[in-house]
């Protein structure tokens, strides 16, 4: 893979996702410029369907990508192959503001499915607290990627700046924490 591609500045057509899925044997159309523009008509457009397909093939890769993990490797070696995908997807060391962007990216998309989820009162205090912190670190991440630069060079104003998110992020994992001290009160008061 190139590495024009891999920091997504030319993004993969559907022919291209699709041949992906059909590699991995979880594509069964015909993959033909008359297949994908039926089906983008069908969902709302173009750009409705390669979301759609992107997405479809970020799932099947992440599926696998946790079945992998599963193998027992030491501590250094799991690192290494998580390196891997943060570099794929062109946010390796050598940019620190990218790597920071794309895990605050990740962290938006894991907390998304919990804020949903948290919706249904009938789930209880945990997906709300687990919600409560997803949201929290995607804001920490964000005060990080915004203020990296200005620790560095002594920049208050740049770091004030960022006064109003770290109270967002604040109240979040406090909500978090006491969403958590609901359960634990319940337990607690059925002698658990």
């Amino acid at each position: 893979m190139s590495e024009q591609m891999r920091r997504g500045e030319a993004p993969a057509t559907v022919e291209q996702v699709a041949a992906a899925m059909a590699a991995l044997g979880l594509y069964g159309g015909e993959n033909t410029p008359e297949e994908h523009a039926e089906e983008a008509a069908r969902l709302g457009g173009a750009d409705a369907y390669r979301v759609r397909m992107v997405n479809a093939l970020l799932g099947v890769v992440q599926a696998e990508a946790a079945m992998a993990d599963g193998v027992k490797l030491d501590e250094e070696a799991h690192h290494a192959a998580w390196e891997e995908q943060l570099k794929a997807a062109g946010a390796g060391l050598d940019d620190p503001g990218r790597r920071l962007e794309f895990i605050r990216w990740q962290v938006l998309r894991a907390g998304t499915p919990l804020r949903l989820m948290a919706q249904n009162r009938e789930v209880g205090p945990i997906p709300l607290a687990a919600a409560h912190a997803a949201t929290g670190l995607h804001l920490l991440l964000g005060v990080i990627a915004a203020s990296q630069d200005a620790v560095a060079t002594g920049d208050v104003e740049t770091l004030a700046a960022q006064a109003g998110q770290l109270e967002a992020a604040r109240e979040a994992l406090q909500n978090a924490m006491d969403n958590t001290d609901v359960l634990l009160n319940m337990l607690k008061s059925v002698g658990l």
